[in-house]
């Protein structure tokens, strides 16, 4: 069975990193737009501060932390995989003295 490439841990390191990311573009482009805007330093430093932590906030909403998990861990029994029953009806014989063909294509055969 193929499962995921990466690990839980890193898809977690992926995703803080990309909100912190996510959360200094919001501050740092705000703060660009305040100093464009000519407002003194000290404003322009407050208002990165305050939208980065905007971001952060931002950032929670949009990426949440369920996007890090992934189906493949899960050990919850959901029951028999797709087909199944169909692949054990087929290895069985059925009562009226006919067997599937070998193939799988569902044709049937007598036996001899």
């Amino acid at each position: 069975m193929v499962g995921p490439s990466i690990t839980r841990t890193d898809r977690e390191k992926f995703l803080k990193r990309l909100k912190i990311g996510f959360a200094v573009l919001v501050g740092g482009s705000m703060a660009l737009v305040t100093l464009w805007g000519g407002a003194e330093l000290p404003l322009v430093v407050g208002v990165a501060v305050g939208t980065t932590a905007v971001g952060r906030l931002l950032a929670e909403f949009t990426f949440p932390d369920s996007i890090a998990e992934t189906p493949y861990e899960d050990t919850t029994d959901r029951g028999p995989k797709p087909g199944v029953r169909t692949q054990r009806r087929r290895s069985e014989s059925d009562e009226d003295g006919l067997t599937r063909a070998t193939d799988g294509d569902g044709r049937r055969s007598n036996r001899e």
